[in-house]
């Protein structure tokens, strides 16, 4: 990847990371074949993360005029492919309907229309989310957010850092598997309270998995640079 030839930037703001421990099986029926599920000691990890976007634009362009704001909410556990580690997206809600459609007719990404809400105040922030898409379940998720600790970055080797630290998503389209590199600074991150009073987004998997509380960490905003698919061999 040569990092001047990105294609887009992205500013992902009020992101809030959570993570659960499943076991691999569980995973497995809902990953493709060609990639394998990541483990940290022994363990897959599935997260669900909302976050507001903002300062959308193509390399050499303004901002995008009109829209250039949406909220997404997704579904994300992690993939290697060839030894290389990237996450894989299960599905993406976004309230942006030109966003939603030309993420799966460009990309082949499972983004799907939703209606969704964020309100802020102080350290606090409230999600709400209602899947709207055509052929799927209208799932909800509710959710707060009450940050405990000062900005921090993840230590290399931890566990945080494994899980938020990856550089690449997987895509795979028929029998090709396409990488979409992403490029970014550390996260800065705070620890953080979330209270999930809905949660269907993971319907597909055992309840028993999401009884515990999530391993929940919040990043204020960060700047990203987009590259084009990478058809991999």
């Amino acid at each position: 990847m040569k990092r001047n030839h990105w294609i887009m930037h992205q500013d992902w703001e009020d992101l809030v990371f959570m993570h659960w421990p499943i076991p691999a099986k569980a995973l497995r029926p809902f990953i493709p074949r060609a990639l394998e599920i990541d483990e940290y000691d022994n363990t897959a990890w599935i997260a669900i993360v909302p976050f507001r976007m903002r300062n959308i634009r193509f390399r050499g362009l303004p901002p995008i005029p009109f829209n250039n704001e949406l909220l997404e909410l997704n579904v994300r556990t992690y993939v290697t492919y060839k030894g290389v580690p990237g996450v894989y997206f299960i599905t993406l809600d976004a309230n942006h309907p030109l966003g939603v459609f030309l993420a799966r007719k460009a990309f082949g990404l499972p983004y799907v229309h939703a209606k969704m809400r964020m309100k802020q105040s102080d350290s606090h922030i409230h999600f709400t989310s209602c899947r709207t898409h055509n052929g799927y379940p209208p799932a909800h998720f509710h959710a707060g957010f009450q940050t405990i600790s000062d900005p921090m970055h993840a230590r290399p080797g931890s566990l945080l850092y494994w899980l938020t630290e990856r550089y690449a998503l997987w895509v795979v389209r028929g029998s090709s598997v396409y990488k979409g590199p992403i490029l970014h600074s550390h996260w800065r991150l705070q620890k953080t309270e979330a209270d999930i009073s809905v949660n269907h987004l993971v319907d597909f998997l055992p309840p028993s998995i999401f009884k515990e509380e999530p391993i929940t960490y919040y990043s204020k905003s960060l700047q990203t640079r987009i590259f084009p698919f990478e058809k991999q061999s």
